[in-house]
């Protein structure tokens, strides 16, 4: 009788190994990252403008890209960095721009950062910026 348990208990942990292995080879489908093309070119555009406007006084770009951004946020999921810049931006009023200019900088911030735009627009809502994960190339200053 042990015999069976036992066998059986294998049975399902090779099953779940094998599950796994087959997830983190991709088999659930391709994993939608910052490189897919995730913003336009206009709300990357729109981002600048607030971006001159709100966060100019006090960042740089170069604050915001190359190896500095990517220290910080590869491998992560966009919503991180979009949660981040809402709960704590701009500095002097944190949460106080409308939440599509969060999401349009945040379209800029990946324009600097030379990732491809696409033809959809990022959503202001990190729920759907979970699903996309940050792929940052990481480059000299």
């Amino acid at each position: 009788m042990r015999a069976v348990v036992f066998g059986g208990v294998a049975v399902a942990a090779l099953a779940f190994a094998a599950q796994r292995a087959a997830a983190q080879n991709g088999a659930q489908g391709p994993q939608l990252t910052t490189r897919s093309g995730v913003y336009t070119a206009a709300q990357a555009a729109r981002g600048n403008d607030v971006y001159l406007m709100q966060c100019k006084s006090c960042h740089t770009p170069a604050s915001h890209t190359g190896v500095v951004f990517a220290n910080s946020w590869h491998g992560k999921p966009l919503s991180a960095l979009y949660t981040y810049m809402v709960e704590r931006m701009p500095k002097n009023e944190p949460g106080s721009l409308q939440p599509h200019e969060y999401a349009d900088v945040l379209a800029y911030l990946l324009k600097l950062n030379e990732m491809p735009n696409g033809s959809d627009e990022l959503p202001a809502d990190s729920v759907a910026l979970r699903k996309i994960r940050i792929e940052a190339t990481k480059r000299d200053p």
